[in-house]
C-alpha cells in the first residue's frame, strides 16, 4: 500500500468555550467528552450536547493556514461539519 495523502488540519477547530455560561470546558480522556468543571455539560468530540445544562453545542471556528502557519479566525466555517 503506498499512501500518497498524509494527514490533514481541518478546515475548523472547536472552541472550548462552554455555551451555558462560558466556562473552559475540559477533555476528559476518560469519558471521551468535553465536560465543564463549572456546571457539567458534556460534549462529545464534535462538540455536541451529550448532557446539559448547556442548549447549544460547542462553537467552530474557522483554521487557515497559511506560508506554514496554523491560524484560528473567530468565525464560523464555511461548513459545519457536524
Amino acid at each position: 500500500m503506498i499512501i500518497q495523502n498524509g494527514p490533514q488540519i481541518a478546515e475548523y477547530a472547536i472552541s472550548p468555550i462552554c455555551t451555558h455560561l462560558g466556562c473552559t470546558v475540559k477533555w476528559d480522556l476518560e469519558k471521551n467528552h468535553f465536560i465543564c468543571p463549572s456546571h457539567g455539560s458534556q460534549y462529545d468530540s464534535q462538540g455536541r450536547i451529550v448532557r446539559e445544562p448547556a442548549k447549544r453545542s460547542l462553537p467552530l471556528i474557522t483554521v487557515v493556514v497559511k506560508e506554514n502557519q496554523i491560524r484560528l479566525v473567530d468565525r464560523k466555517p464555511a461548513v459545519d461539519p457536524r
